[in-house]
């Protein structure tokens, strides 16, 4: 029941493990897909598409059974649950991610130089570059061994480890929703709906500025986890090898 309710209020709790961050984002992912569509449907094209697909053979006489099934936009329920599933199994975020080089930057200017400093280890051009080069490798061996919301017992606290996780999933909802905002903008304003098309552009620049908000909070919540894994002795000696191995 607790899933279930995390999966239909996405906003009301905190993400404890990665699966949960997934979880809230496909939650949300349904929602503005499903209000998106809704609202497309006030364009005529729109909506003649979508009711051409809801009264279409089997399709009409299966929705014909529901009572006054045509404002309940089915057509929009399936694309945002097709979406929703789409978003957890291939991880949109991280796509995205990928493709702008956000986590890639943060974890590299926030993350490992930052722990290669207070290890003793001078980061030069070169030691940078290789640095970016074994990013994943890197992460894994000196972060996520010590700060993996999976692990039982972690190094670091879980409560930092959940804020941290809770920060990092509103950033991307905002994130994926400035995409799903202007896909639909893109969609209004190819079928003539263009004072639409600018309202939901314009919502995704309000998303795209939240984000970049959201994005200067981040580094707060990696700083305790940094500094909790090099207080331990051992885990700071387990560190510094793997820099100087580089």
């Amino acid at each position: 029941m607790e899933d279930l309710l995390k999966i239909i209020l996405p906003f009301l709790s905190t993400p404890k493990n990665y699966g949960q961050v997934l979880k809230r984002l496909a939650s949300f992912a349904f929602y503005e897909i499903y209000f998106l569509t809704l609202v497309l449907r006030s364009i005529p094209q729109f909506d003649a598409i979508f009711a051409g697909i809801e009264t279409w053979g089997p399709i009409g006489k299966v929705l014909g059974l529901i009572p006054d099934y045509t404002s309940l936009n089915i057509s929009g329920l399936v694309i945002g649950f097709t979406v929703a599933i789409l978003t957890h199994m291939f991880q949109f975020h991280d796509r995205i991610s990928d493709l702008l080089g956000i986590r890639r930057r943060f974890d590299r200017k926030n993350i490992l130089i930052p722990m290669a400093h207070r290890v003793g280890m001078t980061v030069t051009h070169a030691k940078e570059i290789k640095i970016a080069e074994h990013r994943d490798e890197l992460m894994h061996a000196v972060f996520y061994r010590y700060a993996s919301s999976r692990d039982e017992t972690p190094l670091v606290d879980k409560h930092d480890i959940e804020h941290a996780l809770s920060t990092w999933s509103w950033f991307w909802v905002f994130v994926e929703g400035v995409v799903y905002w202007l896909v639909a903008a893109v969609i209004a304003w190819s079928l003539r709906g263009a004072h639409l098309g600018w309202m939901l552009a314009i919502t995704a620049a309000v998303f795209a500025i939240i984000a970049f908000l959201q994005h200067l909070r981040l580094p707060a919540y990696v700083r305790p986890q940094i500094d909790a894994i090099l207080r331990d002795p051992t885990a700071t000696v387990e560190v510094r090898q793997v820099f100087h191995a580089l």
